[in-house]
């Protein structure tokens, strides 16, 4: 090792007195590698002291002091999280060894700051909330402070939402997808995870007082940015299972009336072209026609093969009733 690297302070397992009677193991890459890999002087110290304690199959606090360690340097390794857990296991069953399981935490949260999407550290922790934690506000807190640093971090939806299915408390979860949508309304994230809650709250398909209010949280977001895809998915989305003619008539009139005020809008062209379609009438239908062509030729010709498709598709079902 670099006499540099030793200036840097980092002491190498050889020169430790506690780990005297371990005899790393190197890497093997045969006798003639091809394309070796330089790792650094260190990171191939604490590796070879890794390999030799995975042989060994020991498990200690000394071996998790390790596993930090190593960790620090290749935070995306899985087989070095998976052995952490499999000494946490033993060290759970051994009443001579006590370890603070929020010093678990303490590492995940310093890790997860400076890597907030590594899936090793994510999945670590979903291990620790399940095995050791459980139920606690403080988890559902930390996850809100990490999404209101970055509102489209997949592991932190992952988490919250699989933390939300566990242990049961929905307590507050509209209010922060209001206060992150406050921040950015075009955010699909934000939108999934309110269809989440609503969904797992509420029969399926939904009740006509939960559609009510949805609706019109949705169309109150598209009034204020009408070509924003995510809330008109979302609209769609509150019909699943129902005709939206049938449970809710009157949405027909609403659109129609944004139609024509935002004019050059693909989304709400769209979803009155599905509400024609499923009055499946002849006039309804021939408005269905005329709508494909108004998208594939002038607002939306990007996806004209797609327009062409439905044009043909709804001729088809207009000759049915002729």
């Amino acid at each position: 090792m670099s006499s540099s690297e030793e200036d840097d302070g980092y002491v190498p397992f050889s020169k430790r007195p506690e780990w005297s009677d371990v005899k790393p193991i190197t890497q093997d890459d045969g006798p003639h590698p091809i394309c070796p890999i330089l790792y650094s002087e260190v990171f191939k110290d604490k590796m070879n002291y890794f390999r030799a304690i995975l042989k060994s199959k020991e498990k200690s606090l000394r071996v998790l002091d390790l596993l930090e360690e190593v960790i620090q340097e290749n935070p995306s390794n899985y087989t070095i999280w998976y052995y952490r857990r499999e000494v946490l296991k033993a060290i759970e069953q051994d009443e001579t060894i006590e370890y603070d399981i929020q010093q678990e935490m303490n590492l995940l949260n310093d890790m997860g700051e400076t890597d907030p999407k590594n899936y090793q550290i994510w999945n670590h922790r979903r291990f620790i909330v399940e095995k050791y934690i459980g139920s606690d506000n403080k988890e559902k807190e930390f996850l809100s402070g990490v999404l209101l640093e970055d509102a489209k971090n997949y592991h932190a939806w992952s988490h919250r939402q699989w933390l939300l299915k566990t242990y049961g408390d929905w307590n507050g979860e509209l209010a922060l997808v209001d206060k992150l949508l406050s921040l950015d309304h075009r955010n699909n994230s934000v939108w999934n995870h309110r269809y989440f809650v609503i969904s797992n709250l509420n029969p399926s398909p939904f009740p006509l007082f939960l559609i009510e209010r949805e609706v019109e949280f949705a169309l109150n977001h598209i009034r204020h940015s009408p070509n924003n895809e995510s809330p008109w998915s979302y609209l769609k989305g509150l019909f699943k299972g129902q005709i939206i003619s049938t449970v809710y008539p009157s949405l027909l009139d609403k659109l129609l009336e944004m139609k024509s005020k935002y004019i050059g809008c693909s989304h709400v062209n769209s979803i009155i072209l599905d509400i024609y379609q499923e009055q499946n009438t002849k006039i309804s239908l021939e408005n269905s026609l005329n709508i494909c062509k108004l998208l594939s030729e002038t607002i939306d010709p990007i996806h004209k093969n797609y327009w062409n498709f439905k044009y043909n598709s709804i001729s088809d079902q207009l000759k049915l009733i002729n």
